[in-house]
């Protein structure tokens, strides 16, 4: 068994005995109850902190709102062009679905993350989009009445989120720019924990270069029928070489590759044995791979057995906290109902629409809805 597949077993157990010990303190939000509900947990916890930064903070936590509803309007033009190309390309068949789910199971349709990287990661992007909503309520005078976390479920709880409950009577009397200030810092505080995790992530890479030796490519999948498939490759061989010539990453391979002629037969060398391989029209062999290296003897010798394995940990840790606080970060913004975006694009459409404001926001967030539920529907079935 895994350590991952243990780690979710544990994480199910002790939740499982959290919401049991405090069922009488649990509030649940029915949407197709009870098959689509949330399970709220309030507390009061970071309360005090939130109302304390802002204000010893006041002209900084107001800035940082102010540049949040700037980046917030061109992240919601970025991402809903982006949605509407990719669900275009979709819908005539050029190209496969861009949005899936992201949890820790692999599965068609689904954005697999590793369970470790992936409650880490929704726990803390979770944590500093809420604070950050926090910090810039009280920054605008609108007392927070709650903190919390949360827990989406399909029947059983699965996507664990946090919250934090602003006086909305109190918000709703504010200005404008109060109001968008509140709503954009949660994505805004994604993108600043996004550019962070990878500047780390690159100042962690000659560390994690030098504790480990690369040795090749390995093979994760082959599609049916690829001319890989017909050359008898499998998932799990090594690739070290392409007629001859050494690959150490996906990269060469790719160059290597690319070099090549459409037709030609290329020579794949791995660990065990030679294939032989046609290439196509798309010169791509229909697999799906990733460097393959070892723990270097060096690194290993100087810093023990479990140093290598611990900066991998952390690199994979900063990449996906860069990956997903970006990645969920902008979905926020989309001009979608209760998400960020869509309050924000609500604001926008009532002040320069006026009645005809609350009637553009529901299409738009219909519109956008039903690309989001179609693109993830043909996911799972193509």
């Amino acid at each position: 068994m895994s350590p991952d597949t243990i780690a979710a077993i544990v994480f199910a157990v002790l939740l499982g005995v959290f919401l049991i010990v405090k069922r009488k303190r649990l509030t649940l939000q029915r949407a197709l109850f009870p098959i689509i509900y949330v399970v709220m947990y309030k507390t009061t916890w970071g309360v005090s902190l939130m109302e304390k930064i802002a204000n010893r903070y006041p002209k900084l936590t107001k800035a940082f709102g102010d540049v949040g509803i700037v980046l917030g309007f061109l992240g919601m033009i970025l991402i809903t062009v982006e949605l509407v190309w990719s669900s275009l390309k979709v819908f005539i068949g050029t190209s496969a679905p861009g949005i899936a789910p992201v949890l820790p199971i692999q599965a068609d349709g689904i954005f697999f993350v590793p369970f470790s990287y992936w409650i880490i990661s929704i726990f803390m992007l979770a944590v500093a989009h809420e604070f950050a909503h926090g910090v810039l309520s009280f920054a605008h005078r609108v007392p927070v009445k709650s903190s919390g976390f949360a827990f989406l479920c399909l029947i059983l709880p699965i996507v664990p989120a946090a919250f934090v409950e602003p006086s909305e009577e109190i918000l709703s009397r504010k200005s404008k720019r109060a109001k968008l200030a509140v709503f954009a810092a949660g994505p805004m505080a994604n993108m600043v924990f996004a550019v962070l995790a990878l500047g780390l992530f690159f100042a962690a890479s000659p560390v994690l270069n030098s504790a480990y030796t690369p040795l090749g490519v390995e093979i994760v999948t082959v599609q049916d029928g690829s001319r890989a498939a017909l050359a008898g490759l499998q998932s799990g061989d090594i690739i070290t070489s392409v007629d001859g010539a050494r690959v150490m990453n996906v990269k060469d391979m790719s160059s290597e590759l690319a070099n090549r002629n459409i037709g030609e037969v290329v020579s794949l060398k791995t660990q065990d044995e030679s294939f032989s391989v046609v290439l196509n029209e798309s010169k791509t062999l229909g697999i799906s791979a990733r460097p393959y290296s070892v723990p270097s003897s060096e690194f290993v010798n100087s810093y023990g057995d479990w140093s290598a394995p611990v900066v991998k940990w952390i690199s994979g840790l900063l990449f996906w906290l860069f990956m997903l606080n970006l990645g969920i970060g902008l979905f926020n913004l989309l001009p979608l109902g209760p998400l960020d975006g869509g309050r924000m694009f609500q604001l926008v459409c009532v002040k320069f629409f006026k009645k005809k404001g609350l009637k553009i926001w529901s299409f738009v967030s219909f519109a956008l809805a039903a690309m989001i539920i179609i693109n993830i529907f043909l996911g799972f079935v193509r």
